[in-house]
């Protein structure tokens, strides 16, 4: 019974990514005098995304929530989307992030933002910018820097933890 156990519970470690993951950062503002503030968060998945064996990094092109200036984007109204971070590490969040949304709310909000972050480029480089009614100029262009990364295991490696607890408990009362 126990060779069983040990056998199902390699077959749902090998078969389910146990490194997927959910990484949340805040979006951060630095104007042109320096201060900064919080505009947004954004929160990717790495279940999906494309790993590159030889630099290490992993690439997704969507994003699960994306909040912006107090309101949820939703994933339809991005243009174009690509973020960027270490397989080996997601810890450290995104290196890069770069991305193009139009997002309409009727009476309220008709935007067009872009933003560009490179963790290891020059600084100087990493904007947004949000345009405003289709106006061709942009009503907002200051830096763009990421906070600290959250990282939380998605479901699925909750799941196979949860199973492996099961199958422990089970065994425990199949010994006494």
């Amino acid at each position: 019974m126990k060779k069983i156990f040990a056998s199902l519970g390699l077959i749902a470690a090998m078969t389910i990514n146990a490194n997927a993951a959910l990484i949340t950062q805040d979006l951060i503002e630095v104007a042109s005098d320096g201060s900064t503030g919080v505009i947004g968060s954004i929160t990717v998945s790495t279940n999906n995304a494309v790993i590159d064996p030889i630099y290490g990094t992993g690439e997704v092109l969507s994003f699960v929530s994306f909040e912006f200036l107090g309101y949820d984007i939703p994933v339809d109204d991005s243009y174009f989307f690509l973020a960027i971070f270490d397989s080996n590490n997601v810890y450290a969040g995104l290196e890069y992030l770069d991305f193009d949304i139009d997002f309409f709310l009727p009476g309220i909000a008709d935007w067009a933002f872009q933003g560009y972050f490179e963790a290891f480029g020059n600084p100087d480089f990493n904007y947004f910018t949000v345009f405003e009614n289709g106006n061709a100029q942009p009503r907002f262009f200051n830096g763009l820097t990421l906070g600290q990364a959250s990282v939380v295991s998605e479901p699925a490696t909750l799941a196979m933890f949860g199973l492996m607890l099961g199958l422990l408990g089970m065994r425990r009362t199949l010994q006494k």
